[in-house]
């Protein structure tokens, strides 16, 4: 049993890049173009997206990426550049130590 006072210890950087390994990014609506970073075993890991900046003609300039749906997510040129973000933002909340209350 567990004690509840005692903080779990945080994944380690070596445990999360192997979780990660297989990752790769899956089309999850088409229309809105949002994608998912996911394991093979279905675990999604981060998201990446369209990144709007108001002012462009165009729309969008780039690929917003994170561990977590946000609306201050980084921006990238590629899925993949945005992909591999979202991956090291994982990593670093994965390996975080607890904080303490």
């Amino acid at each position: 049993m567990t004690d509840p006072a005692k903080p779990k210890r945080p994944m380690s950087q070596k445990t999360a890049r192997e979780f990660i390994a297989d990752a790769h990014l899956v089309l999850r609506d088409r229309e809105t173009r949002h994608y998912e970073v996911v394991t093979a075993s279905g675990t999604v890991l981060g998201h990446v997206e369209p990144a709007y900046k108001t002012g462009r003609r165009s729309g969008w300039n780039g690929w917003a990426a994170g561990s977590v749906r946000s609306s201050t997510l980084s921006v990238h040129s590629t899925r993949d550049q945005a992909g591999a973000e979202a991956l090291r933002q994982w990593i670093a909340l994965a390996a975080a130590k607890p904080r303490s209350s």
